[in-house]
């Protein structure tokens, strides 16, 4: 009788041993290949920021964490002509989307608080002129993320309700936005929750960007 029960065990542990060696290689890959992003992209920025002053590194850190908040709060407060300042349409119409149905339903976004933790420049292009110059941006941010209305504040997509945010946990998250060179600064053209592999990096095609 033991011998059967050994070989079962034998037959269910050693594929999901397998299983968990195959998932955490795959995980390692993933980490190795952002690691790699995040290289590549500073080796070229180091080499783009001797030719032309908006590919410095700390510049444009500050410029994009400084956008990204302005057009957050804008966002948020639904001022759609702030907006095309610094956004272009594709985004601006889906945002603008987003609000009119949450309006329909009587609530409304918060995100309180919002921390930028970081902002890191994970892939760009650069070509001829500054119309083609894209650069994509990891920004993490601790936050509270939730809907406010008659009823109370809750996250969408989760039963829980309550006068006040307290009951909903502050968060990290990361998001990825692209942005477009101007003549004037930069442009968000797209914004992504993971990372957009179908970008070209600097040494590839250029980009199918919707602007």
């Amino acid at each position: 009788m033991i011998e059967p029960l050994l070989l079962t065990i034998a037959v269910v542990t050693v594929p999901f041993g397998l299983y968990l060696a195959f998932d955490r290689k795959k995980t390692d890959h993933r980490l190795q290949k952002r690691i790699n992003r995040h290289e590549r992209t500073r080796q070229a920025l180091q080499r783009l920021s001797q030719q032309e002053e908006h590919w410095n590194l700390g510049h444009l850190r500050f410029e994009l964490r400084q956008n990204y908040r302005s057009i957050q709060k804008l966002r948020l407060a639904g001022d759609w002509d702030g907006l095309l300042a610094n956004v272009s349409s594709g985004p601006l119409q889906e945002w603008r989307q987003e609000w009119e149905r949450r309006e329909r339903a009587g609530v409304r976004w918060v995100l309180d608080p919002l921390e930028i933790v970081d902002v890191q420049p994970v892939n760009l292009q650069n070509r001829p002129g500054f119309e083609k110059d894209f650069v994509t941006v990891e920004v993490e941010t601790r936050r509270r993320d939730f809907v406010r209305g008659p009823e109370g504040c809750f996250q969408e997509g989760s039963g829980a309700m309550g006068e006040t945010p307290d009951h909903i946990p502050i968060e990290l998250y990361k998001e990825y936005w692209t942005f477009n060179r101007r003549a004037d600064g930069w442009t968000l053209v797209r914004t992504d929750r993971t990372f957009p592999e179908n970008l070209a990096f600097i040494e590839d095609e250029e980009p199918a960007v919707a602007i």
